[in-house]
């Protein structure tokens, strides 16, 4: 029971990780509104703390798969995240 829950929440994090990753291709501006950096540093503490729970728990002995997948996407939408906010404050003392 409690390996196919971690999966299933492994499964929905990396969906929604890739909807953040999607939104921040269409249009990188809506990572800095106040919406974007929650659902970024939620996003990022939920991958997190199901990271410390792979760590600490032995639910997943038979699955790396789904400990790689929380890691990468967890990554990635860190790298984004601090890309976009890059971007903009590049953007703000080119402008002023």
């Amino acid at each position: 029971m409690k390996k196919r829950l971690v999966t299933v929440l492994s499964l929905a994090l990396g969906i929604l990780h890739l909807m953040l990753i999607y939104l921040f291709l269409r249009d990188w501006q809506s990572f800095t509104t106040a919406f974007g950096f929650i659902s970024w540093v939620g996003s990022i503490l939920f991958g997190m703390i199901m990271l410390q729970f792979h760590r600490t728990s032995s639910a997943l002995m038979g699955n790396p798969l789904s400990i790689r997948l929380v890691r990468s996407s967890t990554l990635m939408v860190t790298a984004i995240g601090v890309t976009a906010f890059l971007i903009e404050g590049i953007t703000y003392f080119i402008a002023y």
